[in-house]
């Protein structure tokens, strides 16, 4: 089966943390890389997401860590919305505001 590797550099302009991650990581440049292998299909190509892994400087070494996309992205969208006069420090992700408006439901005042 055939596999393929793309790689993309994200920035970060604050510190930031990952889920499953120790520590709190520096602002910077961060080398993400996402492997991927073909699907069996005659019908039309396609592709599934292996993993994907972050680039890590830790001290004078550099590691390789597994790094879940969403949590990543999410974490990219809290960042980029400091950057941004009026909006709230983080945004809570799609999974959460589903569970919110499951559990918390708006009251409405009867006229």
């Amino acid at each position: 089966m055939a596999t393929r590797t793309s790689s993309r550099t994200v920035t970060f302009v604050r510190p930031f943390v990952l889920d499953n991650f120790p520590e709190l990581l520096p602002a910077g440049d961060y080398l993400v890389d996402t492997e991927e292998e073909e699907l069996d299909s005659m019908l039309s190509q396609g592709w599934r997401r292996v993993s994907t892994t972050m680039r890590v400087r830790v001290g004078a070494e550099v590691e390789i860590r597994a790094v879940d996309p969403e949590a990543l992205q999410d974490a990219l969208s809290r960042d980029g919305a400091r950057d941004k006069p009026g909006e709230p420090p983080s945004r809570p992700s799609a999974k959460t505001w589903r569970g919110t408006f499951a559990t918390h439901p708006a009251r409405r005042k009867k006229p």
